[in-house]
């Protein structure tokens, strides 16, 4: 191990150590640090194995103090199964032209229509979303899974062995969703039609 790694961790406090307080911050100083989502079994394994519960009462503290601010410029939110910082809205547009992002991020009408389809079907091989959307979905399976929206879950059993896709955690993320139960079904999409 490098010297300068070791010295870092013999000069860290040891977590058992930490009172509620101290657990408190470590816990938002991790949710600050991370650009993903922290689930709270995450968080209590970084903590030394704390009791999940506990920290989960923490980080439902943290929320509350957080989101209860006018003065930050963010709230504590649970997306993916996890903990997250996330901007407030109304500093988007100077968080967007800050990293510069391109419009053409942007999911098309043709990768949003085979998405919900993967998403209604899942686990679902390409040949059932063609049957569905009756054209060819090669290109748009490309680019749902080079931004990680999809993935390989396993195989049919079916003849060739085709692939299933399923979404991904990223898709929950890009969609700030805490799970796919928040979807709307299937009939009150047909409803609001």
């Amino acid at each position: 191990m490098p010297e300068d790694i070791q010295e870092t961790q013999e000069a860290l406090e040891p977590v058992e150590s930490l009172g509620r307080e101290e657990s408190r911050q470590t816990i938002y100083a991790m949710l600050f640090s991370s650009d993903r989502p922290l689930s709270v079994g995450r968080l209590a394994e970084a903590l030394g194995d704390t009791d999940p519960d506990i920290v989960a009462n923490l980080v439902e503290e943290l929320r509350e103090e957080i989101n209860g601010r006018d003065d930050l410029p963010y709230t504590l939110g649970e997306i993916a199964g996890g903990y997250q910082l996330l901007t407030k809205p109304p500093f988007g547009p100077y968080i967007r032209r800050l990293f510069q992002i391109r419009k053409s991020k942007r999911l098309s009408r043709p990768l949003l229509e085979t998405l919900a389809v993967i998403v209604y079907k899942q686990p679902v091989t390409r040949a059932e979303v063609e049957a569905i959307r009756g054209v060819s979905v090669a290109h748009a399976f490309d680019q749902l899974l080079e931004r990680r929206l999809i993935k390989v879950s396993g195989v049919a059993e079916l003849p060739g062995r085709p692939k299933l896709f399923r979404t991904t955690d990223e898709f929950l993320v890009h969609f700030g969703l805490k799970n796919l139960k928040e979807l709307p079904s299937l009939e009150d999409l047909q409803e609001m039609a």
